[in-house]
């Protein structure tokens, strides 16, 4: 199974507070754009719309009246009607030529002279009055009081939806448009009024140009400053939480990662030295680890004591075990460990290892020692007898099988020199008995013979032990005779 790659806590909470604080910011920035657009829009269309509304109230309903009345009335009779989309051309210029001395009329005159009065009082971008033909979705100039771009009696506009006078007839909504000649407007319309009747509507041209600017560059500080907002709080908080759950959640993650990495020591208390003082979860955790590693003392106490125990008893074992299989009284193998020697030896044969041969050795006279020179002195020739064939057959294991009876299991250099090795053990005894300084319990007398393994002969260790018991009596036998073997 593939090994997911690590991410750290730190820094999947980091990229979660840097995500909430950028998206908060971008957010932030949005809906203060939006007010701030909503502001200036609403207050714009009031003004808009107060102006409009003023200059209607201003107006003599009568000359406007009187001057809509000529227009419309050309504008019915001149048959094709060319848009303004056509400025300019041929037909534009045929058609516009229906309304030439319109300009020229006192009551044009009149209705320009007050209308321009009021652009310059309400400082707008342009006040004029307009009526519209639904069927033709035609919007008809009747008078512009602009100084620049005028747009002559008569001039036809193509208005978008929206634009228009509603059901009634009677009201047009004030919109807001960003057309590449103009730029930004505000543009409200009021109808003028006679016995119940739309005459006209007025409408006024307010520039947001300057606002729009003033609105990009508010949009543009205030942008910088939720950013550096947003980037203090996000400071502040990364270093909040690092202090109050990244660091404790470190030091809790080193502590235990280097526990047990100090050598000498079972008995720790590197989390009872740890003080968190958030009191909250990462409190609650650590209060836990406390507990845990005092149970953990606990428990490694009483293993410890367990274990002392133990080692105690398997010392005590091992020695009760040592002294099961070791003579009392010589300290070498008893007939126990014979036994089991040769039931080793049995194995090996099975195994095919049959390089092996025994020593059977009786020490003489043991009985007329003790009965003339007390057992104290019997033992001292046991021990004597002892010393000299674990010196001699120094790579051989040496059992005491009964009172007065060893066995030597004849193995490696003692096996391969086995004729030296009862040349040097009967010399040794010749030298004891010719050492007139030794007490006669010290002239240690004692018959050896040995055996080895035959495959053709022997099947089990114990041909061997027989074999090597019958050349041991033997020697005894010869001994006794004077003869010299």
């Amino acid at each position: 199974m593939d090994k997911k790659p690590f991410i750290s806590l730190k820094v999947r909470i980091s990229i979660g507070v840097v995500s909430v604080c950028l998206l908060l910011g971008f957010l932030a920035v949005l809906l203060m754009n939006r007010i701030a657009r909503d502001i200036v829009d609403e207050e714009y269309t009031d003004d808009a719309e107060r102006i409009s509304r003023a200059a209607v109230s201003a107006l003599d309903v009568g000359d406007v009246k009187e001057l809509t009345d000529i227009v419309m009335g050309i504008y019915e009779d001149a048959g094709e009607v060319v848009p303004s989309t056509e400025w300019g051309s041929e037909a534009w210029n045929k058609y516009m030529s229906n309304f030439e001395g319109v300009e020229s009329l006192p009551v044009f005159g009149k209705l320009r002279k007050q209308l321009r009065v009021y652009q310059e009082i309400f400082d707008v971008e342009c006040i004029y009055i307009m009526q519209f033909n639904k069927a033709g979705d035609h919007a008809i100039y009747i008078i512009d009081a602009a100084y620049e771009n005028v747009c002559p009696p008569g001039v036809v506009d193509s208005f978008v939806e929206g634009f228009w006078p509603d059901s009634t007839g009677r009201a047009i909504p004030t919109t807001i448009t960003n057309e590449e000649r103009y730029g930004w407007l505000v543009t409200a319309a009021t109808p003028v009024m006679l016995d119940d009747e739309v005459v006209a509507f007025l409408c006024v041209d307010i520039s947001m140009n300057e606002i729009k600017a003033n609105e990009r560059d508010y949009v543009f500080m205030t942008g910088i400053a939720m950013a550096l907002f947003t980037l203090m709080v996000l400071v502040f908080s990364l270093i909040y939480i690092n202090r109050n759950i990244f660091g404790p959640v470190a030091l809790l993650s080193d502590t235990a990662k280097n526990y047990c990495s100090e050598s000498g020591e079972i008995i720790h208390h590197e989390f009872e030295k740890l003080s968190v003082r958030n009191n909250d979860e990462i409190s609650d955790l650590l209060l836990s680890m406390k507990q845990m590693e005092a149970d953990m003392n606990a428990n490694i106490t009483a293993l410890m004591d367990t274990k002392v125990a133990l080692k105690a008893t398997e010392e005590k074992a091992s020695t009760m075990e040592a002294l099961a299989v070791k003579d009392t009284l010589t300290g070498i193998w008893n007939r126990l460990a014979y036994e089991d020697e040769i039931k080793k030896l049995n194995k090996d044969i099975r195994e095919g290892f049959t390089e092996f041969g025994i020593a059977m050795i009786d020490l003489n006279d043991l009985k007329k020692i003790n009965d003339t020179y007390g057992h104290e002195n019997g033992n001292i020739a046991i021990k004597s007898l002892s010393a000299i064939i674990c010196d001699v057959f120094k790579r051989s294991r040496v059992f005491r099988i009964g009172g007065d009876e060893f066995v030597v299991i004849l193995k490696k250099k003692d096996f391969r020199n086995i004729d030296k090795r009862m040349d040097d053990f009967n010399d040794r005894l010749v030298k004891i008995a010719a050492d007139n300084l030794l007490m006669p319990w010290e002239k240690v007398s004692a018959a050896i013979g040995y055996a080895m393994f035959d495959d053709d002969e022997d099947v089990i260790a114990e041909d061997v032990f027989k074999k090597a018991d019958k050349a041991m009596y033997e020697r005894k036998a010869a001994m006794k005779a004077g003869l010299t073997l």
